[in-house]
């Protein structure tokens, strides 16, 4: 058997480029046709000379929410899934997405279900495929992809508030840091050379401090610079590779003074969407727990999660489990105890997630106006350091002079 690259049309006019496996081409064609493929070329693959890019990027949420959206609108309409599938995948702009789709399409179009073709990539959310999953068994898909996509529009849309926030201070940390480099390794070495050349011979401490890091910075600074970056990438790839590092990561990031307390809610908010949703669908609560402690992206609240698994199982209940741990706020434990005993579980959480939504959007603006003026302040030292380090010199000549 040898690998083949083909580009065909699909009846739609939808064009197609994937890889198969056939003894020929003749088989190759043979086998597209039966698709109902017409064959624009088919050639030997050469893995060597065939990187696509568009495998190395990433499908976004918003790339899946915009998908669940549409694929919700045309299976709704009543059109069968395998078209419903095809429809999708000629609307998607994600290159990456749209060869997922190609393939889901052919593993559903050889008998698989449409869980277990989108289950085969990795870059199709668990969550996502246990609720197709569930809406298969239950017949309920169309009102799940309807789900899915609010889901997801929910979760873009509040990551885009905490970026659209963290902009603004980031860009000024960026120009700051540019502009003070810039005085410090080329302009007040020239000023300070003439007025320290012309003054007395003692020269003042931060002077002597600005002039020192500028002459450091000029022979230096291309290593400095690639140190940081190596330093950076070994710390990130250490992390990823160890499970101790990273929960130690993510407990500084939900224990820190201000940032954790917003971490808190975020995952609070997250955890709360995410079961609402799955509980809603029929998920059951130790698959909803399971699925939830991967949405929540932290490795402390993940085991926790996961060890609650356990308690559940032997008959405690999910709020009183919680409770214990201590890790989430007691008012999304004392929540969770009133939708058990109400029977309304999915939705009070959902409720829930929506109040800790305005309130990580709140914490953010509040953070994000503490940030500006605390730049602000920072800048002035630092400026005012570089300020004096220049008047000084000036001082001792006008003293030189007068005597």
């Amino acid at each position: 058997m040898a690998v083949f690259e083909y580009q065909a049309k699909s009846i739609s006019g939808d064009l197609i480029k994937d890889k198969i496996d056939a003894a020929d081409k003749d088989t190759v064609k043979a086998t597209l046709i039966g698709r109902g493929y017409y064959p624009v070329y088919i050639k030997n693959y050469k893995k060597g000379l065939n990187i696509d890019l568009a495998d190395m990027k990433k499908v976004s949420i918003k790339d899946i929410a915009i998908f669940c959206r549409q694929f919700s609108f045309v299976i709704s309409s009543g059109i069968p899934i395998l078209r419903a599938i095809e429809i999708a995948k000629g609307q998607c702009d994600n290159k990456k997405l749209k060869g997922i789709l190609h393939q889901v399409y052919e593993d559903v179009q050889i008998g698989r279900s449409f869980s277990e073709a989108m289950g085969k990539h990795k870059d199709m959310p668990r969550m996502l495929v246990h609720m197709i999953e569930a809406g298969e068994a239950s017949g309920t898909l169309d009102a799940i992809m309807v789900r899915m996509a609010d889901y997801y529009d929910k979760e873009y849309k509040q990551r885009q508030k905490i970026k659209q926030a963290m902009t603004y201070p980031a860009c000024i940390c960026v120009v700051a840091i540019a502009v003070v480099t810039l005085l410090v390794v080329k302009i007040i070495p020239q000023i300070l050379g003439s007025l320290v050349s012309a003054g007395s011979t003692k020269i003042p401490l931060p002077t002597r401090i600005i002039m020192g890091l500028s002459k450091f910075l000029a022979h230096n600074g291309i290593y400095v610079l690639i140190g940081l970056i190596v330093l950076i990438v070994t710390i990130n790839i250490y992390v990823k590779s160890s499970k101790e590092a990273q929960e130690a990561l993510d407990k500084i990031k939900i224990s820190m003074p201000i940032f954790g307390k917003i971490n808190k809610k975020l995952i609070t908010s997250r955890f709360a969407r995410t079961f609402s949703t799955l509980m809603s669908s029929g998920v059951s609560i130790i698959d909803s727990i399971q699925i939830a402690a991967n949405v929540v992206n932290n490795a402390v609240i993940n085991k926790v999660l996961m060890s609650s698994v356990d308690s559940i199982k032997k008959g405690e209940s999910l709020g009183d489990t919680l409770e214990k741990k201590k890790t989430f706020p007691l008012m999304l434990t004392q929540m969770i105890k009133i939708g058990e005993e109400s029977g309304t579980l999915d939705s009070i959480l959902d409720k829930t997630a929506e109040f800790y939504d305005g309130e990580v959007e709140a914490a953010t603006a509040q953070l994000t106006a503490m940030i500006e003026p605390a730049i602000i302040v920072l800048l002035a030292i630092v400026v005012g350091f570089i300020v004096v380090s220049v008047m000084l010199p000036i001082f001792s000549m006008y003293d030189v002079v007068g005597k």
